[in-house]
């Protein structure tokens, strides 16, 4: 286990508008001793039910217990935002290195000035600024989590784009024109046409299996993950202790996971889940992406059909190999989900691992936790 330093920090922000009254101040926060307050802080602040994931995301994870802070109001000792680091182990261009994700950040609702913010999103870089991890990195959503980084001056390093493949239109023309009989004849239609536009099934490559995988992720999904052929980028590592804790001890989620062999060698997975009728693939990795990668896709594109899903979705990065995948497969690139934005020790230079070219390789089993 990584040993932790400590990180408490108590200095006073610098002055911004909208806070420059405010006495705030940051403090580390225990795992244990302020649990509670961690958790009805995420509660308030996102969905319901926190409790069933915090062990999971900030004490169970493989590389290690999250870092956690607060900040509080020095006047009424009031706490008014939280935010963790999450240590993940990753690649950078073939380099195994312990990095962090920022997390659980939550400011509440009186206090959702950008000072507060600002002062909270400096404190995460504190592992990386210790040298505790290599660099970490956040992904906010939108315009609005991006405006803390503006403030600090910093750039996304990159962006995740949402990817669809739209199977039928019963939900989107039924909202649109209501349930008459001829909204239904049009439906009939027009799924005809998108099942006519849509990849048809590719020739499978000659003794290739996919097939369904349930229990434990083993030893050979690790052997995959340090294969060179998949060490390009930037990401996250793939070990079976990853995936096991990832998409096995992930609380509320039911992954599915398809596998490709060959000659009983595992070549890939892919791993998805059902939602809405929707089908949102959260991983594609392989040997021979444009290869077996196309060949996951199709058998879930197969699946979706069958069971007569609504549409496939998926996101990734600009710089992962994933993106010529969908495109070829006729997935639609539509808005920006996300944009990565990182940080190491500088020490006043440019840092040395992430201003070097290499491509983020992201797909969602990289930036959500």
């Amino acid at each position: 286990m990584y040993e932790q330093a400590d990180l408490d920090q108590t200095t006073r922000p610098k002055p911004d508008r909208g806070f420059c009254r405010m006495n705030l101040a940051v403090r580390r926060a225990s795992l244990t001793d302020d649990r509670e307050e961690i958790v009805e802080l995420l509660n308030r602040n996102f969905e319901p039910g926190q409790e069933k994931r915090f062990e999971w995301r900030h004490l169970n994870h493989p590389a290690g217990p999250a870092w956690c802070w607060f900040v509080y109001d020095r006047d009424s000792g009031t706490t008014v935002a939280t935010a963790s680091v999450y240590p993940r182990r990753m690649f950078v261009a073939g380099k195994k290195l312990l990095c962090g994700q920022v997390g659980g950040f939550a400011v509440e609702a009186a206090y959702r000035s950008l000072g507060p913010a600002v002062l909270m999103q400096r404190t995460t870089f504190e592992p990386a600024d210790s040298g505790l991890v290599a660099f970490c990195y956040d992904s906010p959503p939108h315009a609005r989590g991006m405006s803390t980084f503006v403030r600090l001056g910093m750039q996304p390093n990159c962006e995740i784009s949402r990817y669809v493949l739209p199977l039928r239109s019963d939900a989107f023309l039924e909202k649109k024109l209501g349930n008459a009989v001829w909204t239904k004849a049009l439906i009939v239609a027009t799924n005809l046409l998108l099942r006519a536009a849509g990849p048809n099934a590719r020739p499978a490559m000659p003794g290739l299996e996919i097939s369904e995988f349930e229990g434990a992720f083993s030893e050979e999904f690790s052997y995959l993950d340090c294969d060179p052929s998949t060490l390009n980028g930037v990401r996250a590592t793939r070990a079976a202790e990853d995936l096991n804790w990832y998409y096995r001890e992930n609380p509320g989620s039911d992954f599915r996971v398809l596998v490709a062999r060959r000659a009983g060698g595992l070549l890939g997975y892919l791993t998805y889940l059902v939602y809405e009728e929707r089908v949102l693939v959260v991983d594609v990795f392989c040997r021979q992406l444009a290869s077996v990668g196309v060949a996951l896709v199709d058998a879930l594109l197969a699946l979706a059909r069958r069971d007569k899903r609504l549409l496939l979705e998926a996101y990734c990065s600009g710089g992962s190999e994933l993106r010529v995948i969908f495109k070829s497969l006729g997935f639609r690139e539509r808005e920006r989900a996300a944009h990565v934005v990182a940080h190491e020790k500088s020490n006043g230079h440019a840092g040395k691992l992430l201003n070097t070219g290499v491509p983020w390789a992201f797909s969602q089993f990289d930036v959500l936790v």
